[in-house]
Protein backbone atom coordinates (compact mmCIF):
# COMPACT_ATOMS: atom_id res chain seq x y z
CA UNK A 1 0.00 0.00 0.00
CA UNK A 2 2.66 2.61 1.20
CA UNK A 3 4.48 1.44 -2.67
CA UNK A 4 0.97 2.76 -4.19
CA UNK A 5 1.10 5.67 -2.46
CA UNK A 6 4.59 6.34 -3.43
CA UNK A 7 4.70 5.86 -6.80
CA UNK A 8 0.89 7.61 -7.65
CA UNK A 9 3.10 10.80 -5.70
CA UNK A 10 6.38 9.98 -7.69
CA UNK A 11 4.45 9.51 -11.07
CA UNK A 12 3.01 12.78 -10.73
CA UNK A 13 5.66 15.19 -9.76
CA UNK A 14 7.55 17.17 -12.34
CA UNK A 15 11.69 17.54 -12.40
CA UNK A 16 12.43 20.43 -10.26
CA UNK A 17 15.07 22.64 -10.77
CA UNK A 18 18.06 22.44 -8.30
CA UNK A 19 20.29 25.40 -6.71
CA UNK A 20 22.85 25.59 -3.88
CA UNK A 21 21.93 23.49 -0.38
CA UNK A 22 20.48 25.42 2.24
CA UNK A 23 22.35 25.54 5.31
CA UNK A 24 22.38 27.76 8.64
CA UNK A 25 23.86 31.15 9.47
CA UNK A 26 26.56 31.73 11.66
CA UNK A 27 24.88 35.27 12.80
CA UNK A 28 23.01 35.13 16.28
CA UNK A 29 19.82 34.30 15.83
CA UNK A 30 16.87 37.09 17.12
CA UNK A 31 13.46 37.44 18.39
CA UNK A 32 10.76 38.84 16.54
CA UNK A 33 8.84 39.78 12.89
CA UNK A 34 6.86 37.94 10.89
CA UNK A 35 7.51 35.83 7.37
CA UNK A 36 4.90 35.22 4.64
CA UNK A 37 4.86 31.13 3.63
CA UNK A 38 2.98 31.02 0.19
CA UNK A 39 2.27 28.16 -2.13
CA UNK A 40 0.89 25.90 0.24
CA UNK A 41 -2.71 24.32 -0.34
CA UNK A 42 -6.05 25.57 1.78
CA UNK A 43 -5.98 22.40 3.98
CA UNK A 44 -9.71 21.59 4.35
CA UNK A 45 -9.82 21.57 7.91
CA UNK A 46 -7.70 20.75 10.50
CA UNK A 47 -8.82 17.93 12.28
CA UNK A 48 -6.40 15.43 12.43
CA UNK A 49 -8.74 12.05 13.41
CA UNK A 50 -11.26 12.74 10.11
CA UNK A 51 -10.03 11.48 6.80
CA UNK A 52 -11.99 14.37 5.20
CA UNK A 53 -9.12 16.80 6.85
CA UNK A 54 -6.74 14.58 5.72
CA UNK A 55 -4.38 16.17 3.12
CA UNK A 56 -0.34 17.64 2.55
CA UNK A 57 -0.99 20.68 4.41
CA UNK A 58 -2.87 19.62 6.96
CA UNK A 59 -0.34 17.37 8.18
CA UNK A 60 2.05 19.97 7.77
CA UNK A 61 0.49 23.11 9.71
CA UNK A 62 -0.43 20.37 12.68
CA UNK A 63 3.05 19.05 12.80
CA UNK A 64 4.04 22.79 14.07
CA UNK A 65 1.26 22.58 16.66
CA UNK A 66 0.90 19.11 18.01
CA UNK A 67 3.76 17.25 18.15
CA UNK A 68 4.59 13.41 17.28
CA UNK A 69 6.27 11.32 18.84
CA UNK A 70 8.96 11.00 15.81
CA UNK A 71 9.46 13.26 12.98
CA UNK A 72 11.66 12.85 9.47
CA UNK A 73 14.58 14.97 9.70
CA UNK A 74 16.16 16.60 6.67
CA UNK A 75 18.79 13.66 6.61
CA UNK A 76 15.73 11.13 6.25
CA UNK A 77 16.13 9.53 9.38
CA UNK A 78 13.34 9.37 11.98
CA UNK A 79 14.05 12.01 15.15
CA UNK A 80 12.39 11.69 18.24
CA UNK A 81 10.08 14.91 19.61
CA UNK A 82 8.12 14.32 22.41
CA UNK A 83 10.07 11.54 23.32
CA UNK A 84 13.47 10.97 24.24
CA UNK A 85 13.88 7.63 23.41
CA UNK A 86 12.27 4.63 22.93
CA UNK A 87 13.09 1.23 24.05
CA UNK A 88 11.92 -2.15 22.59
CA UNK A 89 12.01 -6.08 23.31
CA UNK A 90 13.30 -8.62 20.67
CA UNK A 91 11.70 -11.44 21.88
CA UNK A 92 7.62 -12.17 22.45
CA UNK A 93 5.39 -10.22 24.03
CA UNK A 94 7.29 -7.47 21.15
CA UNK A 95 6.88 -4.37 23.43
CA UNK A 96 8.15 -0.39 23.15
CA UNK A 97 8.42 1.77 26.06
CA UNK A 98 7.90 5.62 25.05
CA UNK A 99 9.80 8.14 27.42
CA UNK A 100 7.99 11.34 27.43
CA UNK A 101 10.56 14.08 27.33
CA UNK A 102 10.02 15.91 31.02
CA UNK A 103 9.96 19.13 30.14
CA UNK A 104 7.34 18.50 27.27
CA UNK A 105 4.22 20.53 28.10
CA UNK A 106 1.12 22.15 26.73
CA UNK A 107 0.90 25.61 25.79
CA UNK A 108 -1.67 26.59 28.81
CA UNK A 109 1.06 24.70 31.14
CA UNK A 110 -0.45 20.90 31.39
CA UNK A 111 2.60 18.28 30.93
CA UNK A 112 2.41 16.53 28.20
CA UNK A 113 2.02 12.75 29.89
CA UNK A 114 1.29 8.98 29.06
CA UNK A 115 -2.30 10.17 29.68
CA UNK A 116 -2.10 12.22 26.52
CA UNK A 117 -0.58 9.08 24.33
CA UNK A 118 -3.41 6.68 25.71
CA UNK A 119 -5.96 8.92 24.49
CA UNK A 120 -4.61 9.44 21.59
CA UNK A 121 -4.48 6.08 20.58
CA UNK A 122 -7.75 5.04 21.96
CA UNK A 123 -9.10 8.20 19.75
CA UNK A 124 -7.73 6.95 16.70
CA UNK A 125 -9.64 3.42 17.71
CA UNK A 126 -12.71 4.91 18.32
CA UNK A 127 -12.70 7.17 14.87
CA UNK A 128 -11.42 3.83 12.54
CA UNK A 129 -13.76 3.90 10.81
CA UNK A 130 -12.80 7.82 9.55
CA UNK A 131 -9.15 6.81 9.05
CA UNK A 132 -7.65 5.59 5.95
CA UNK A 133 -6.83 1.71 5.12
CA UNK A 134 -3.42 2.23 6.06
CA UNK A 135 -3.72 3.98 9.58
CA UNK A 136 -6.91 1.67 10.74
CA UNK A 137 -3.82 -1.45 9.16
CA UNK A 138 -1.76 0.41 11.48
CA UNK A 139 -4.13 0.30 15.01
CA UNK A 140 -4.47 -3.65 14.19
CA UNK A 141 -0.85 -4.11 15.04
CA UNK A 142 -1.16 -2.86 18.49
CA UNK A 143 -2.21 -5.18 21.46
CA UNK A 144 -2.25 -2.61 23.96
CA UNK A 145 -1.39 0.93 25.52
CA UNK A 146 -0.77 1.72 28.59
CA UNK A 147 0.13 3.65 31.43
CA UNK A 148 3.47 3.06 33.15
CA UNK A 149 4.00 6.29 35.05
CA UNK A 150 3.08 9.78 34.07
CA UNK A 151 6.08 10.24 31.82
CA UNK A 152 6.31 6.87 30.06
CA UNK A 153 3.66 4.76 28.01
CA UNK A 154 4.03 0.98 27.10
CA UNK A 155 3.07 -0.50 23.44
CA UNK A 156 2.61 -4.11 23.17
CA UNK A 157 2.41 -4.76 19.50
CA UNK A 158 0.68 -8.02 17.86
CA UNK A 159 3.84 -8.96 15.59
CA UNK A 160 6.75 -7.06 15.03
CA UNK A 161 6.96 -4.36 12.76
CA UNK A 162 9.52 -2.03 11.59
CA UNK A 163 7.57 1.19 10.75
CA UNK A 164 5.98 1.56 14.36
CA UNK A 165 8.06 5.11 14.74
CA UNK A 166 5.57 7.29 12.70
CA UNK A 167 2.46 4.50 12.55
CA UNK A 168 1.78 4.84 16.23
CA UNK A 169 1.81 8.81 17.61
CA UNK A 170 1.60 10.91 14.82
CA UNK A 171 -0.14 13.71 16.24
CA UNK A 172 -0.11 13.60 19.94
CA UNK A 173 -3.68 14.69 21.50
CA UNK A 174 -4.08 17.03 24.41
CA UNK A 175 -6.56 14.36 26.67
CA UNK A 176 -7.05 17.12 29.36
CA UNK A 177 -8.91 19.23 26.74
CA UNK A 178 -10.57 17.32 24.58
CA UNK A 179 -11.59 14.47 26.96
CA UNK A 180 -15.26 14.14 27.12
CA UNK A 181 -15.94 15.92 23.64
CA UNK A 182 -17.16 14.80 20.23
CA UNK A 183 -14.20 14.39 18.59
CA UNK A 184 -15.68 14.81 14.90
CA UNK A 185 -17.14 18.25 15.67
CA UNK A 186 -13.36 19.96 17.23
CA UNK A 187 -11.12 21.24 14.72
CA UNK A 188 -13.41 21.45 11.70
CA UNK A 189 -13.79 25.24 11.19
CA UNK A 190 -10.80 27.72 11.74
CA UNK A 191 -9.39 26.31 15.28
CA UNK A 192 -6.81 24.09 17.20
CA UNK A 193 -8.16 25.29 20.91
CA UNK A 194 -9.26 24.06 24.11
CA UNK A 195 -13.07 23.46 23.59
CA UNK A 196 -13.56 24.17 27.16
CA UNK A 197 -11.85 27.46 26.63
CA UNK A 198 -12.11 28.46 23.09
CA UNK A 199 -7.43 29.18 23.39
CA UNK A 200 -5.74 27.68 20.98
CA UNK A 201 -3.58 24.86 22.34
CA UNK A 202 -0.61 22.60 21.39
CA UNK A 203 2.93 21.37 22.24
CA UNK A 204 4.59 22.85 19.10
CA UNK A 205 6.49 25.73 18.02
CA UNK A 206 3.46 27.17 17.18
CA UNK A 207 -0.27 27.77 17.82
CA UNK A 208 -3.06 28.67 15.46
CA UNK A 209 -3.84 32.50 16.13
CA UNK A 210 -6.46 32.97 12.50
CA UNK A 211 -7.73 31.84 9.76
CA UNK A 212 -8.82 33.55 7.00
CA UNK A 213 -10.23 31.16 4.79
CA UNK A 214 -9.26 31.85 1.08
CA UNK A 215 -6.69 33.67 1.70
CA UNK A 216 -4.29 32.70 4.90
CA UNK A 217 -3.57 31.19 8.23
CA UNK A 218 -1.59 32.59 10.95
CA UNK A 219 0.50 30.77 13.14
CA UNK A 220 1.71 32.63 16.66
CA UNK A 221 5.15 31.59 18.90
CA UNK A 222 4.11 29.48 21.36
CA UNK A 223 5.17 31.40 24.66
CA UNK A 224 5.24 28.12 26.32
CA UNK A 225 7.34 26.33 24.19
CA UNK A 226 9.83 23.80 26.01
CA UNK A 227 12.29 22.55 23.17
CA UNK A 228 15.48 24.11 22.86
CA UNK A 229 14.35 27.72 22.58
CA UNK A 230 10.70 29.44 21.98
CA UNK A 231 10.34 30.05 18.10
CA UNK A 232 11.86 32.90 16.80
CA UNK A 233 9.51 34.36 14.60
CA UNK A 234 6.84 36.11 16.50
CA UNK A 235 4.28 34.75 13.34
CA UNK A 236 4.51 32.81 10.46
CA UNK A 237 1.87 33.56 8.28
CA UNK A 238 0.95 30.86 5.18
CA UNK A 239 -0.56 32.04 2.23
CA UNK A 240 -2.17 29.34 0.39
CA UNK A 241 -1.69 29.36 -3.21
CA UNK A 242 -2.43 27.10 -6.57
CA UNK A 243 0.03 25.23 -8.69
CA UNK A 244 1.50 26.94 -11.43
CA UNK A 245 0.85 30.37 -9.51
CA UNK A 246 3.32 33.17 -10.28
CA UNK A 247 5.85 33.05 -8.11
CA UNK A 248 7.82 35.83 -9.57
CA UNK A 249 4.96 37.98 -8.84
CA UNK A 250 4.07 36.89 -5.87
CA UNK A 251 7.45 37.83 -4.18
CA UNK A 252 7.88 40.98 -6.51
CA UNK A 253 4.32 42.34 -4.72
CA UNK A 254 5.79 41.39 -1.32
CA UNK A 255 2.92 38.46 -1.05
CA UNK A 256 5.46 35.61 0.01
CA UNK A 257 8.60 36.09 1.43
CA UNK A 258 9.29 31.87 1.01
CA UNK A 259 8.13 29.29 -0.78
CA UNK A 260 8.75 25.91 -1.80
CA UNK A 261 7.33 23.80 -5.00
CA UNK A 262 9.26 26.10 -7.17
CA UNK A 263 8.48 25.43 -10.74
CA UNK A 264 12.17 25.01 -12.78
CA UNK A 265 11.74 27.98 -15.34
CA UNK A 266 10.89 30.01 -12.46
CA UNK A 267 13.97 29.53 -10.60
CA UNK A 268 16.76 31.38 -12.48
CA UNK A 269 14.26 34.50 -13.38
CA UNK A 270 13.63 34.38 -9.52
CA UNK A 271 17.29 34.12 -8.87
CA UNK A 272 17.96 37.82 -11.11
CA UNK A 273 15.31 39.50 -9.17
CA UNK A 274 17.54 39.00 -6.09
CA UNK A 275 15.66 35.65 -4.74
CA UNK A 276 17.53 32.87 -3.04
CA UNK A 277 16.33 29.40 -4.34
CA UNK A 278 17.79 26.62 -1.83
CA UNK A 279 17.54 23.03 -3.14
CA UNK A 280 18.60 19.60 -1.65
CA UNK A 281 17.52 15.94 -3.04
CA UNK A 282 14.23 15.00 -1.68
CA UNK A 283 13.44 11.75 -0.92
CA UNK A 284 11.42 11.06 -4.88
CA UNK A 285 13.93 9.60 -7.17
CA UNK A 286 13.64 9.00 -10.75
CA UNK A 287 15.31 5.75 -12.20
CA UNK A 288 15.09 3.60 -15.03
CA UNK A 289 12.79 0.25 -14.75
CA UNK A 290 13.73 -2.85 -16.65
CA UNK A 291 10.90 -5.37 -17.16
CA UNK A 292 12.89 -8.50 -15.95
CA UNK A 293 8.96 -11.02 -15.22
CA UNK A 294 8.50 -13.87 -17.56
CA UNK A 295 5.80 -12.05 -19.86
CA UNK A 296 5.58 -8.71 -21.18
CA UNK A 297 9.00 -7.10 -21.90
CA UNK A 298 11.65 -8.00 -24.53
CA UNK A 299 13.00 -11.19 -24.00
CA UNK A 300 16.78 -10.55 -23.95
CA UNK A 301 15.62 -8.63 -20.57
CA UNK A 302 14.36 -11.54 -18.66
CA UNK A 303 14.81 -13.17 -15.68
CA UNK A 304 18.44 -14.07 -14.65
CA UNK A 305 19.58 -14.73 -18.47
CA UNK A 306 18.56 -11.08 -18.95
CA UNK A 307 20.94 -9.98 -16.53
CA UNK A 308 24.08 -9.31 -19.15
CA UNK A 309 21.47 -7.20 -20.99
CA UNK A 310 20.49 -5.74 -18.35
CA UNK A 311 23.74 -4.83 -16.52
CA UNK A 312 25.26 -4.13 -20.51
CA UNK A 313 22.61 -1.42 -20.52
CA UNK A 314 23.47 0.46 -17.51
CA UNK A 315 26.97 0.78 -18.79
CA UNK A 316 25.86 2.34 -22.16
CA UNK A 317 23.40 5.07 -20.24
CA UNK A 318 25.49 7.96 -19.42
CA UNK A 319 23.83 9.16 -15.77
CA UNK A 320 26.02 11.55 -15.05
CA UNK A 321 25.19 13.39 -18.29
CA UNK A 322 21.64 13.20 -17.75
CA UNK A 323 22.33 14.37 -14.32
CA UNK A 324 24.02 17.53 -16.01
CA UNK A 325 21.87 18.18 -18.68
CA UNK A 326 18.85 18.33 -16.44
CA UNK A 327 18.72 19.38 -12.79
CA UNK A 328 22.41 19.53 -12.65
CA UNK A 329 22.06 22.54 -15.23
CA UNK A 330 20.88 24.83 -12.12
CA UNK A 331 22.91 22.71 -8.94
CA UNK A 332 26.26 21.26 -10.44
CA UNK A 333 26.87 19.25 -6.71
CA UNK A 334 24.11 16.78 -7.88
CA UNK A 335 25.35 13.13 -8.66
CA UNK A 336 23.64 10.20 -9.63
CA UNK A 337 21.83 8.66 -6.90
CA UNK A 338 23.71 4.67 -6.21
CA UNK A 339 21.13 3.15 -4.25
CA UNK A 340 17.51 2.02 -4.58
CA UNK A 341 16.54 1.74 -1.05
CA UNK A 342 18.39 4.71 0.73
CA UNK A 343 18.68 8.54 -0.17
CA UNK A 344 21.87 10.16 -0.77
CA UNK A 345 21.78 12.20 2.52
CA UNK A 346 20.76 9.28 5.02
CA UNK A 347 23.54 8.32 7.08
CA UNK A 348 22.84 4.74 5.77
CA UNK A 349 23.41 5.26 2.46
CA UNK A 350 25.47 3.06 0.69
CA UNK A 351 27.20 3.53 -3.04
CA UNK A 352 26.18 -0.24 -4.68
CA UNK A 353 25.81 1.24 -8.05
CA UNK A 354 28.76 3.42 -8.49
CA UNK A 355 30.36 1.11 -10.29
CA UNK A 356 27.95 1.24 -13.57
CA UNK A 357 29.77 4.47 -14.86
CA UNK A 358 29.57 5.22 -18.83
CA UNK A 359 31.55 2.80 -20.49
CA UNK A 360 30.41 1.82 -23.93
CA UNK A 361 32.97 -0.10 -25.14
CA UNK A 362 32.11 -2.44 -22.02
CA UNK A 363 28.44 -2.22 -22.95
CA UNK A 364 29.05 -3.59 -26.51
CA UNK A 365 31.02 -6.61 -24.89
CA UNK A 366 28.46 -7.51 -22.60
CA UNK A 367 26.56 -8.04 -25.42
CA UNK A 368 28.41 -10.11 -27.56
CA UNK A 369 29.55 -12.22 -24.90
CA UNK A 370 25.69 -12.76 -24.23
CA UNK A 371 25.46 -13.70 -27.68
CA UNK A 372 24.06 -10.90 -29.40
CA UNK A 373 25.39 -10.12 -32.76
CA UNK A 374 25.15 -6.84 -34.47
CA UNK A 375 23.12 -5.86 -37.36
CA UNK A 376 24.21 -3.91 -40.57
CA UNK A 377 22.62 -0.76 -39.16
CA UNK A 378 24.80 -1.10 -36.02
CA UNK A 379 22.18 -2.50 -34.05
CA UNK A 380 22.39 -5.51 -31.74
CA UNK A 381 19.77 -8.73 -31.99
CA UNK A 382 19.84 -10.76 -29.28
CA UNK A 383 18.65 -14.76 -29.86
CA UNK A 384 17.14 -13.32 -32.92
CA UNK A 385 15.52 -10.22 -31.58
CA UNK A 386 16.41 -6.88 -32.43
CA UNK A 387 17.29 -4.74 -29.45
CA UNK A 388 14.99 -1.79 -30.19
CA UNK A 389 13.40 -1.43 -26.61
CA UNK A 390 10.23 0.60 -25.46
CA UNK A 391 11.07 3.06 -22.96
CA UNK A 392 7.78 4.29 -21.86
CA UNK A 393 6.98 7.40 -19.38
CA UNK A 394 4.16 9.64 -18.64
CA UNK A 395 2.95 12.14 -21.35
CA UNK A 396 3.62 15.68 -20.74
CA UNK A 397 6.90 16.35 -18.60
CA UNK A 398 9.36 17.52 -20.51
CA UNK A 399 12.71 16.70 -18.36
CA UNK A 400 11.48 13.04 -18.55
CA UNK A 401 11.36 14.04 -22.56
CA UNK A 402 14.56 15.55 -22.95
CA UNK A 403 15.92 12.29 -20.48
CA UNK A 404 14.58 10.05 -23.10
CA UNK A 405 16.14 12.17 -26.19
CA UNK A 406 19.50 12.19 -24.49
CA UNK A 407 19.41 8.31 -23.74
CA UNK A 408 18.33 7.52 -26.96
CA UNK A 409 21.47 8.84 -28.52
CA UNK A 410 23.52 7.02 -25.92
CA UNK A 411 22.05 3.79 -26.43
CA UNK A 412 22.66 3.94 -29.97
CA UNK A 413 26.60 4.38 -29.47
CA UNK A 414 25.92 0.80 -27.85
CA UNK A 415 23.91 -0.81 -30.76
CA UNK A 416 20.40 -0.27 -28.81
CA UNK A 417 17.69 1.33 -30.31
CA UNK A 418 15.09 3.30 -27.75
CA UNK A 419 11.69 3.94 -28.66
CA UNK A 420 10.37 5.96 -26.60
CA UNK A 421 6.47 6.00 -25.53
CA UNK A 422 4.30 8.51 -23.71
CA UNK A 423 1.44 7.21 -22.35
CA UNK A 424 -1.00 9.62 -21.02
CA UNK A 425 -2.74 9.79 -17.36
CA UNK A 426 -4.37 6.19 -16.77
CA UNK A 427 -2.99 4.44 -20.11
CA UNK A 428 0.52 5.00 -17.86
CA UNK A 429 -0.39 3.37 -14.77
CA UNK A 430 -1.91 0.43 -16.97
CA UNK A 431 0.81 -0.44 -19.15
CA UNK A 432 2.52 -0.25 -16.03
CA UNK A 433 0.12 -2.54 -14.47
CA UNK A 434 0.24 -4.82 -17.13
CA UNK A 435 3.93 -5.52 -17.83
CA UNK A 436 3.99 -4.47 -21.32
CA UNK A 437 6.89 -2.66 -21.74
CA UNK A 438 10.79 -2.92 -21.90
CA UNK A 439 11.73 0.13 -19.72
CA UNK A 440 9.96 2.45 -17.69
CA UNK A 441 11.01 5.84 -16.40
CA UNK A 442 9.33 6.63 -13.37
CA UNK A 443 10.21 7.17 -9.37
CA UNK A 444 9.14 6.25 -5.86
CA UNK A 445 10.06 8.03 -2.63
CA UNK A 446 11.98 6.25 0.18
CA UNK A 447 11.32 7.00 3.55
CA UNK A 448 13.02 6.22 6.39
CA UNK A 449 11.97 3.01 6.57
CA UNK A 450 12.29 1.91 3.15
CA UNK A 451 11.53 -1.83 3.63
CA UNK A 452 10.17 -1.74 0.10
CA UNK A 453 8.83 -4.96 -0.62
CA UNK A 454 6.38 -4.03 -2.29
CA UNK A 455 8.19 -2.91 -5.14
CA UNK A 456 10.90 -4.79 -5.42
CA UNK A 457 9.79 -8.32 -3.56
CA UNK A 458 8.28 -11.23 -5.80
CA UNK A 459 4.97 -10.61 -6.33
CA UNK A 460 4.70 -6.97 -4.68
CA UNK A 461 1.88 -4.36 -5.31
CA UNK A 462 3.80 -2.04 -6.85
CA UNK A 463 6.62 -4.56 -8.42
CA UNK A 464 6.23 -3.63 -12.07
CA UNK A 465 9.24 -4.92 -13.13
CA UNK A 466 8.69 -8.52 -12.25
CA UNK A 467 11.90 -8.88 -10.90
CA UNK A 468 11.58 -11.60 -8.34
CA UNK A 469 14.61 -12.69 -6.16
CA UNK A 470 14.00 -14.99 -3.39
CA UNK A 471 16.84 -13.48 -1.24
CA UNK A 472 16.21 -9.90 -1.59
CA UNK A 473 12.37 -11.15 -1.33
CA UNK A 474 13.24 -12.86 2.15
CA UNK A 475 15.71 -9.31 3.28
CA UNK A 476 12.95 -7.16 2.59
CA UNK A 477 10.49 -9.37 4.32
CA UNK A 478 12.67 -9.31 7.24
CA UNK A 479 13.44 -5.69 6.90
CA UNK A 480 10.07 -5.08 7.71
CA UNK A 481 9.86 -6.79 10.61
CA UNK A 482 12.87 -5.64 12.80
CA UNK A 483 11.93 -2.99 15.19
CA UNK A 484 16.28 -1.90 15.76
CA UNK A 485 17.04 0.98 12.65
CA UNK A 486 20.58 -0.14 12.80
CA UNK A 487 19.81 -3.65 12.27
CA UNK A 488 17.31 -3.47 9.93
CA UNK A 489 20.00 -1.16 8.06
CA UNK A 490 22.32 -4.46 7.45
CA UNK A 491 19.26 -6.34 5.89
CA UNK A 492 18.56 -3.23 3.70
CA UNK A 493 21.59 -2.66 2.30
CA UNK A 494 22.29 -6.71 1.92
CA UNK A 495 19.52 -6.59 -0.76
CA UNK A 496 20.54 -3.33 -2.06
CA UNK A 497 23.33 -4.68 -2.96
CA UNK A 498 21.82 -7.79 -4.36
CA UNK A 499 19.72 -5.42 -6.51
CA UNK A 500 22.54 -3.75 -7.69
CA UNK A 501 24.23 -6.82 -9.43
CA UNK A 502 21.24 -8.03 -10.66
CA UNK A 503 19.89 -4.88 -12.40
CA UNK A 504 16.05 -4.90 -11.63
CA UNK A 505 16.46 -0.98 -11.77
CA UNK A 506 19.20 2.08 -12.79
CA UNK A 507 18.76 4.44 -10.22
CA UNK A 508 19.51 8.18 -11.84
CA UNK A 509 18.40 10.52 -9.43
CA UNK A 510 16.52 12.46 -6.44
CA UNK A 511 13.72 14.99 -7.16
CA UNK A 512 15.44 18.10 -5.48
CA UNK A 513 13.28 20.28 -3.48
CA UNK A 514 13.01 23.86 -4.60
CA UNK A 515 12.47 26.74 -1.75
CA UNK A 516 12.52 30.27 -2.94
CA UNK A 517 13.95 32.65 0.21
CA UNK A 518 14.69 36.15 0.52
CA UNK A 519 17.95 37.02 1.74
CA UNK A 520 17.24 38.61 5.13
CA UNK A 521 15.39 34.78 6.89
CA UNK A 522 17.97 33.26 8.13
CA UNK A 523 18.42 29.33 8.88
CA UNK A 524 15.59 27.79 6.37
CA UNK A 525 16.75 24.04 6.28
CA UNK A 526 14.91 21.64 3.58
CA UNK A 527 12.80 18.90 4.91
CA UNK A 528 10.15 16.44 3.96
CA UNK A 529 7.74 19.21 5.51
CA UNK A 530 8.86 22.67 4.29
CA UNK A 531 7.86 23.78 7.44
CA UNK A 532 10.07 20.93 10.00
CA UNK A 533 12.62 23.71 10.81
CA UNK A 534 10.52 26.83 10.71
CA UNK A 535 10.92 27.51 14.69
CA UNK A 536 14.49 27.91 13.78
CA UNK A 537 13.75 30.88 11.16
CA UNK A 538 14.88 34.22 11.98
CA UNK A 539 14.95 37.73 10.55
CA UNK A 540 18.01 39.76 10.24
CA UNK A 541 18.08 43.22 11.02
Amino acid sequence: MAGKRALAAAIAVSLLAVSGAAGGDAQTPRFGGAVVFGNLAEPPCLNVLRAVCSSEATRHIAQLILLPAFDVSPQHTYRPRLVSRVTFTRKPPFTLTYHIRPAARWSDGVLVTARDFVFTHDARKARREDLSEDERQDLRRVRSVSKIDAKTVRVVLRARYSGWRTALFGNVLPAHALAGRDLTTIWNADSIDDPKTGRPIGSGPFLLESWDRGRQLTLIRNPRYWGAHRAYLERLVIRFGTVGENAVDQFRSGEWDIAFGIFPDTVLVLRRAGVKVLAEPSSGYQAFFFRTGLTGGHPALRGKQGKPVRRALAYAIDRAALVREGPGEINPNLRPLQSLLFSAQSPHYRPHWRSYRFRPALARRMLQQAGCQKGVDSIYSCDGERLSLRFVTRAGNASRARILALVQAQLRQSGIEVDPIFAGPGSFEAILSSGDFDVGLFGFETTPNPTGNSIFGCGGSANHTGYCQRLVTSNLAQADRILDARQQVRVMNRADAQMASDMPALPLFQIPYTTAVRDNIKNVVQSLNPLANSENWWLER
